[in-house]
């Protein structure tokens, strides 16, 4: 884990760009602490997420295996409306301070991978990877130009052995401030339950109570949190599923725990308990989704990200401000990235247009941008919410168009 997560400045990342990285050909994507990418089915959400996922994946097993992970190149590689050669996916970042008393590092860091064989429509190229280019920037307070960065440039390393298979940031991973950067891309948190997960009983070990991306060891989760976040998962649950009083744990003495929870209804002196085998699947995704946002290792900044997969997933519409209060008071300690089809999260008076980013698909490409000029005065002016906007496909993304490869490689040389 990265040293001084409690004093991590966010958003730990504020702009993304990826090219030819599955159905996206480019996007240039700025994010803040809180940001929902708002989008039809299909529109191509879920692989903006992966795009970072897939950095996190290749410094931690390599990028040949995060790739055959993902079904080989064929799956990883943009097709429409040809198959590209490369991928790239870029950030911008923001780091804690190596000293103390002064301000955030910030920088960037980019690879660009291709297959170790030139691919071709129809082709199976396996996993083979080619790092076609990696770049990465750390500047320190005060630092104006790259002679007072720290930097590297790596072009065209190939290679079959383990060490030329690793990415240089990975092989730098002890070196500050690289070091610092490791850390917490590794540590990104994204989280796609499977209920089966959610409700199975864990042991129960105290020296662990770290939820599981895929909503493993919940019930130790849940035992893992403290008094004042236990509370807040309740009040937020009691909110989305009325009744509930309280969501904990079973038995904590036990071999084995799973999520339960306390509920009353009107007239009632004695609450009744419910395991999670005998809970509904919007309620037990929702007490996992809530754990997530308020685990220990997200409230004291061990985590710098979360990214949730579609977070209304079960749950009825009428709760969509809860998830969004929610989602929002998670993102004063993590930054919180999250997909979802139903603007109904946004149709408040108090919810910030700014924190959306309008995912479409255009002749089966992805686009991604800011809600359009146009979209956001309508939704302003109270001539029509944003779910009413998104489900007539009206809601438009403003699209940046992508910078000269030329005018970058001269900046970056």
């Amino acid at each position: 884990m990265s040293p001084a997560a409690t004093h991590r400045p966010l958003p730990f990342i504020t702009r993304v760009r990826v090219g030819n990285y599955k159905s996206i050909a480019h996007c240039d994507v700025a994010l803040g602490r809180f940001t929902v990418l708002l989008g039809l089915n299909a529109a191509g959400k879920s692989n903006f997420l992966d795009a970072l996922r897939f950095v996190r994946d290749a410094l931690v097993q390599g990028p040949a295996e995060a790739v055959a992970a993902r079904g080989g190149w064929e799956e990883v590689l943009r097709r429409v409306p040809e198959l590209a050669t490369s991928c790239t996916i870029g950030m911008e970042f923001q780091l804690p301070a190596i000293a103390d008393g002064t301000g955030p590092l910030a920088g960037r860091y980019e690879i660009t991978l291709a297959p170790l064989a030139p691919s071709g429509a129809g082709r199976d190229t396996g996993p083979g990877v080619r790092i076609g280019r990696e770049f990465c920037e750390v500047r320190r307070p005060g630092a104006k130009g790259r002679a007072e960065a720290e930097h590297f440039l790596v072009r065209d390393r190939t290679g079959t052995g383990r060490r030329q298979r690793l990415l240089e940031l990975a092989r730098r991973s002890e070196e500050e401030p690289f070091a610092g950067l490791h850390a917490t891309l590794v540590e990104m948190f994204f989280y796609s339950p499977d209920p089966s997960m959610l409700r199975e009983a864990r042991p129960n070990n105290p020296v662990f109570g770290a939820l599981g991306e895929d909503g493993g060891e919940l019930g130790p989760a849940l035992a893992a949190l403290g008094e004042q976040e236990r509370e807040r998962v309740s009040q937020y649950l009691g909110v989305i599923v009325p009744g509930v009083v309280q969501v904990g744990p079973t038995d904590p003495s036990a071999d084995y725990i799973a999520a339960r929870i306390s509920f009353a209804t009107g007239g009632e002196t004695e609450p009744h308990v419910f395991r999670a085998e005998s809970m509904s699947e919007g309620t037990i995704r929702a007490i996992g989704l809530l754990t997530a946002l308020f685990q220990p290792d997200a409230r004291e900044g061990w985590i710098p990200l979360i990214a949730v997969e579609e977070p209304e997933l079960a749950l009825h519409p009428l709760v969509a401000g809860a998830l969004n209060d929610a989602l929002t008071e998670a993102s004063e300690h993590v930054q919180v990235l999250a997909t979802t089809q139903n603007a109904e999260l946004f149709d408040r008076k108090e919810a910030n247009l700014s924190a959306i980013r309008v995912v479409a698909a255009e002749h089966g490409v992805t686009v991604i941008g800011e809600v359009d000029p146009v979209s956001r005065s309508i939704v302003v002016d109270g001539l029509a919410t944003t779910a009413e906007l998104l489900r007539s496909d009206q809601l438009r993304p403003v699209v940046e168009p992508p910078a000269p490869p030329d005018k970058q490689s001269e900046d970056e040389e």
